[in-house]
């Protein structure tokens, strides 16, 4: 089995596992079958804390883009990528298996199409630099200069359609999230107050 492979395994068979976990714990966190823990006061908090997570997420996005040195904040890309985990967790929990509102479902459904979709960019991402660091030593290889070595890749990270795509694919399904989540919360607060 090739490290590819075996890593698209054990991710995926962590995502199931973690799915699981969330919903057995949702379950036994219930306090009776008519009343869900999410309709706990401690639920609420538990989907509040999950949101505050998401909403860390966001953080690598606006400091990539607004950012006066415009360099990648690696720092920030580890936020992304273990909140952008966390908190979608946080909120299974909150939420269970109790797919009783057609909103809740939705922003449910889109929550787990982001953290997909997130988890398959990693893949490209970490695909793509491989790519540039074989091309690197290939061509560090045939003696050409540092300059002429950045100018290569450069060209070769610029033509990176796949991960331009997946961007295309991220960003709406992350917009459809938020105004989903935003419903769901307007909706809860509207009708269950807090």
């Amino acid at each position: 089995m090739s490290l590819l492979t075996r890593r698209t395994v054990t991710v995926a068979g962590l995502v199931l596992a973690a799915v699981a976990a969330a919903f057995a714990l949702e379950f036994f966190l219930s306090p009776r079958p008519d009343q869900p823990f999410g309709h706990t006061q401690t639920g609420h908090a538990i989907g509040w804390a999950g949101l505050l997570l998401i909403l860390l997420v966001f953080a690598y996005p606006i400091r990539k883009r607004f950012a006066k040195d415009r360099r990648w904040p690696k720092g920030w890309f580890q936020v992304h990528k273990a909140f952008g985990i966390l908190g979608p967790m946080l909120i299974l929990i909150h939420s269970g298996a109790h797919f009783h509102a057609l909103v809740p479902v939705l922003a449910l459904i889109a929550m787990g199409l982001v953290v997909v979709s997130g988890i398959a960019g990693q893949v490209l991402h970490y695909l793509a630099l491989r790519t540039l660091n074989e091309q690197r030593r290939e061509l560090v290889q045939q003696g050409l200069s540092e300059a002429e070595i950045q100018s290569r890749l450069h060209d070769l990270a610029s033509r990176e359609e796949v991960f331009r795509l997946w961007q295309c694919i991220h960003a709406p399904l992350t917009a459809t999230f938020v105004v989903l989540m935003l419903m769901h919360i307007g909706g809860a607060l509207y009708f269950g107050g807090l």
